[in-house]
């Protein structure tokens, strides 16, 4: 049994879920310790808590919003460190392998993206970060990446911006993220209204005032369609002329009630690390039109409709699925099967096993 202590973070949205589905559906012969909370302590690894809050208080002002620190020891039982999304300071009972995983695109990627940062001032940012993390012993998959032995990234665009940082390609391997969904019954014909699926929090990132326009627009030129909107707490109040709007909820209902009777899915993000309501929606065999945006299209592939982060384009892909629901059965029905081949659990189990034992055997 390999012993890999996992060390991820809460924050309720797909990096939390990722490193939760790890610790509870491991590679085979993988047994995890994780910890998620700042000063956890867990078999295995005791938290530095001291140093955890001296660096964040008196250092990491100077460094937001790059993640703050994680510390800690680990014991000699332990064969491997698995690191996702936050820089990390080790006392290691010997040589021991490191991992970093990185959730959506990399780091960089959020805050160029997510907060509009340009290149540049990124790039500045993570000079510092190097200036202070190399002197305090750091790793860190982008500003230290020479004491990373390797790291997991989602999609060929997340491994696109690791070069940019000097991490080695031969270094960075891409796996996506498992997703354990069954084979979904057979969907019963399609009828009016036709319902459009949108899920995730930030709504204005996720593209939920063009999704709402685009079917309000449809709906003023006659088409029979609603909206269900899930996920954040405000999408209630935007209940109203074919929209429905949920908060967020249990992934199980939102797998049975929600994409289980959907006719399609709408990801028309303006930005997106990844896009797990994308995969999720091709899992669930449900057409996806996304926004021809970062990782999005190497997800969808040949299976989806890419359109611009507009609601011109969005409003035309919505309606030739409206005129055409057979069509979009069959598209589901290819999602899925691009869901099988390249998103299963036990697929991503089996690559990121593989990656564990190479590096114990070199």
């Amino acid at each position: 049994m390999t012993r890999v202590f996992l060390l991820g973070a809460r924050g309720g949205g797909g990096e939390e879920v990722f490193v939760r589905d790890l610790a509870v559906s491991p590679p085979p012969g993988v047994e995890y310790s994780l910890a998620l909370d700042h000063h956890e302590s867990v078999p295995g690894a005791r938290a530095r808590a001291v140093h955890e809050i001296l660096f964040n208080r008196l250092v990491h002002p100077f460094l937001w919003p790059l993640p703050g620190l994680r510390a800690y020891d680990v014991a000699p039982e332990v064969d491997l460190i698995h690191v996702h999304n936050h820089p990390t300071r080790l006392g290691l009972p010997g040589p021991r392998r490191v991992v970093y995983s990185v959730g959506g695109s990399t780091y960089a990627h959020y805050l160029e993206r997510y907060l509009g940062w340009s290149a540049s001032r990124v790039d500045a940012r993570y000079a510092r970060a190097r200036r202070v993390y190399r002197p305090l012993g750091i790793r860190s998959e982008l500003a230290t990446p020479e004491w990373v032995d390797a790291v997991v990234v989602f999609s060929e665009y997340a491994a696109g911006y690791m070069s940019r940082f000097g991490m080695p390609r031969d270094k960075v391997r891409v796996i996506p993220p498992g997703f354990e969904i069954p084979a979904p019954p057979p969907r019963p014909p399609t009828s009016e209204p036709f319902t459009f699926l949108l899920v995730g929090r930030e709504p204005h990132r996720k593209g939920a005032d063009l999704a709402v326009e685009a079917v309000r627009e449809l709906r003023a030129r006659g088409r029979a369609a609603r909206l269900w909107l899930v996920g954040d707490p405000a999408y209630p109040a935007w209940t109203g002329d074919g929209v429905e709007g949920h908060g967020p909820i249990p992934r199980a209902r939102l797998l049975h009630d929600f994409y289980g009777r959907a006719d399609a899915v709408l990801v028309p993000s303006r930005a997106e690390g990844y896009g797990f309501a994308a995969v999720e929606a091709m899992g669930m065999g449900v057409p996806v039109v996304a926004a021809r945006r970062d990782a999005l299209p190497e997800i969808l592939g040949e299976d989806g409709i890419l359109v611009e982060p507009e609601v011109t384009a969005l409003g035309r892909a919505m309606e030739g699925l409206c005129a055409d629901p057979e069509g979009a059965r069959q598209r589901g029905a290819a999602a899925r099967a691009r869901f099988e081949a390249c998103f299963t659990r036990a697929h991503a189990r089996k690559s990121l096993g593989a990656l564990y034992s190479e590096l114990l055997d070199s």
